[in-house]
């Protein structure tokens, strides 16, 4: 046909293949990775600016205050992120300075949801559950992230999966698995539990998850996985590869980790017996507020075990465990008072 004579020039096969070329290009070339921490110092930067700008040629301020809004929001997405992947402490980092740096941005996140921003929804949703720029109030929250995820913000799926957990089990199930096929660290982790949860635990499944959590960070699906050698699901007990999962999530500073590692030390499983490290781990997960290293800590002190012996300091360690709900410590601390009577 005539039209087709002015694309003669170029062979059709050969075109076909530079275009087949140029989309498996883009669909292989990953995405350029910002370090978490070089993002959130990007942010602020960019914040301080813009709050610099409040109150200069434009009386109202209005450029900067909805650029402020559109930092606001990349900053909650990216809090988030390194929440799914576990990091505690960057987390932190976050919270405290879109607390110095974004205060009154609310108003202006409000502004892009109601032009439908489905990102905007999922930032005050986050601050909503955090507790962030307003009191914490999770069935807000939870209202934002529906409404994100009805605008097309994918990214909601995971906080969105968590609200409905009980109201809607296989709907919450179906979001989990699309967040952790998105790669959500936290969803792909969540998945693994439920595959060890259930009756009889599906190991393969867990193991799947939670390796594929852990090589993206998660210290406790290394925890998890440390366990589940210990344990023997799903295979032999390798006590070997239990200890080295939980030396990894403990360097990481995953309390549970701590503990379990502490109890491999003490009993001389997987590890040569060391009652002095055993006792470190057990400190320092105890210092950290996770209830059943805290007993351990008391019981040894009271045995003098890795320790020097320290009743009065056992005592105390033991109290902050029976606080907690363990009832072996309060057993304990009753058989103590009636020894001193």
């Amino acid at each position: 046909m005539a039209l087709a004579a002015g694309l003669i020039a170029t062979p059709i096969d050969d075109a076909w293949a530079k275009t087949k070329a140029a989309k498996h290009k883009a669909k292989t070339t990953p995405p350029v990775q910002i370090n978490p921490v070089d993002e959130l110092e990007i942010i602020i930067g960019e914040a301080i600016v813009q709050r610099a700008a409040l109150g200069g040629a434009d009386p109202d301020g209005a450029p900067a205050r909805q650029k402020l809004a559109e930092l606001a929001l990349r900053a909650a997405r990216s809090a988030e992120r390194a929440l799914s992947r576990g990091d505690e402490n960057l987390f932190s980092s976050y919270r405290q300075q879109i607390q110095s740096q974004f205060e009154g941005t609310l108003p202006g996140l409000e502004k892009m949801s109601a032009r439908g921003v489905g990102a905007a929804d999922y930032a005050l949703g986050t601050f909503a559950l955090h507790g962030i720029l307003e009191e914490r109030n999770v069935e807000r929250a939870c209202a934002r992230f529906a409404a994100a995820l009805g605008k097309g913000f994918s990214g909601a799926k995971f906080r969105h999966a968590q609200c409905i957990e009980e109201s809607d089990p296989a709907g919450a199930y179906a979001l989990l698995r699309e967040a952790a096929d998105s790669g959500h660290v936290a969803a792909t982790e969540r998945l693994g539990r439920i595959c060890l949860e259930a009756t009889p635990p599906d190991a393969a499944c867990a193991f799947a998850r939670l390796e594929r959590a852990a090589k993206d960070g998660r210290a406790s699906a290394r925890t998890l996985l440390g366990w589940m050698y210990a344990e023997g699901i799903g295979g032999k007990v390798d006590l070997a590869r239990a200890a080295k999962y939980y030396s990894e999530a403990a360097k990481m500073g995953e309390a549970a980790a701590h503990n379990n590692l502490g109890e491999l030390y003490e009993k001389g499983r997987g590890v040569a017996k060391d009652p002095r490290k055993a006792f470190e781990h057990y400190l320092s997960a105890a210092d950290a507020g996770f209830p059943p290293a805290q007993f351990n800590v008391g019981r040894l002190y009271a045995a003098g075990k890795g320790t020097p012996q320290d009743l009065a300091a056992a005592r105390r360690w033991f109290g902050a465990a029976a606080n907690a709900g363990i009832i072996p410590a309060q057993r304990i601390l009753e058989a103590l008072d009636q020894e001193t009577k």
